[in-house]
């Protein structure tokens, strides 16, 4: 009997210590795929993986999302089998390259596993063992920490003063180095998403002071503490959009020529818009231009018929995109089937661009404000 416990005893320690085995592998590919996100996809999708919620402007769909992690087992496949194929194909008429060198690009399956793996909380084909939020948590902090040591300055640079959101001349521990048109992240947390990037104008390094412009790319000036550090700026998203030249990745068809707008809808009230992967829609029109008078106030109900992330975002009174006035629809980030509301009003006749945030290169179009 003392035998037999002993046995039972053993197996179930054995089973358990395998099931840990599993867990601690699937967080170190999580962490391998936070690695190489860092490495190749963060100028697109973001540093922290969330796409434009984590700044204006960032072309790649947010990936750092509960929603991307389910935990039943037929949701989880379903999944990992369309990132698994979206990172190894591209997609078609967006800025998303194939990645796999099957189809010329530099990931091998394994690491496009362990990208899967970041994404989705547990390596494909294995059930998820433990919470796969904690899993890909753990790969995301990774990919954080490896774009902060990446982009870190040797020896680092701080800010010497402190800055209000205002202040145009930032006055640095070391200034040596820097150069004209460079973009620079302010973090004061660089544990936190949110950080500022500033265009480099001027670089005095005799007094170590440099001028700058402030929120560019899509980020928000803001306050800064002394002792702050500064980073190198992200690389920024290419132009190259996929299947536009040459033979399409994967047997994709090629990418369809951008839709030229007919004449201005006139619209008031409110009106219905569809958002397909990646167009506008309204009365058949693709990315349409809408008319409307100055003072009516709209309301657009949106509708995603897409399978990818689509909101609407339009620029405000100084009819430029990613400022402080910008509309953007609630939600911020409508899932394919989802639906939202976008309410604006312009005051004075003029032209008012409007996009997605997620595809600005591809869903973007123009309100034209009448007297």
């Amino acid at each position: 009997m003392v035998g037999a416990l002993a046995t039972l005893l053993y197996y179930f320690w054995d089973g358990e210590r395998q099931s840990s085995a599993i867990e601690r592998q699937m967080e170190e590919n999580a962490e391998r795929g936070g690695f190489l996100f860092a490495r190749n996809c963060s100028s697109c999708h973001g540093l922290t993986g969330t796409g434009a919620l984590e700044r204006g402007g960032l072309p790649g769909a947010p990936l750092n999302l509960e929603e991307n992690r389910p935990t039943a087992p037929g949701d989880l496949l379903t999944a990992q089998n369309r990132f698994r194929d979206t990172i190894a194909c591209g997609r078609i008429g967006t800025l998303m390259p194939a990645w796999s060198q099957a189809q010329g690009g530099p990931l091998n399956d394994f690491q496009i596993q362990q990208l899967v793996t970041l994404i989705t909380g547990t390596f494909p084909g294995e059930d998820p063992l433990a919470d796969p939020n904690l899993i890909s948590d753990a790969g995301w902090h990774n990919a954080f920490k490896t774009a902060n040591h990446d982009s870190e300055f040797d020896p680092p640079k701080e800010l010497s003063e402190a800055v209000d959101n205002e202040t145009t001349t930032f006055v640095l521990n070391d200034a040596s180095g820097l150069l004209k048109d460079s973009i620079l992240r302010i973090d004061d947390e660089p544990g936190d998403e949110v950080y500022e990037l500033v265009k480099v104008l001027t670089v005095s390094e005799d007094n170590n002071e440099i001028e700058v412009e402030r929120g560019v790319e899509g980020s928000d000036a803001a306050e800064h503490e002394a002792g702050t550090e500064v980073f190198n700026g992200p690389a920024l998203p290419g132009t190259t959009i996929t299947g536009e030249t040459g033979t399409p990745p994967c047997g994709q068809l090629a990418a369809e020529p951008a839709a030229t707008p007919g004449p201005p809808i006139a619209v008031t009230g409110t009106v219905t818009m569809s958002m397909g992967d990646n167009f506008f829609e309204l009365n058949a029109q693709r990315n349409p231009t809408l008319s409307v008078r100055a003072g009516d106030a709209i309301t657009v109900q949106l509708t995603n018929s897409g399978s990818q992330p689509h909101n609407m975002r339009t620029a405000g009174a100084d009819a430029e995109l990613d400022s402080a006035d910008d509309v953007v629809s609630d939600p911020d980030l409508i899932s394919g089937g989802g639906t939202g509301t976008l309410n604006f009003s312009f005051a004075e006749p003029g032209k008012y661009p409007y996009q997605c945030d997620f595809h600005p290169d591809l869903m973007k179009g123009e309100i034209t404000v009448t007297p």
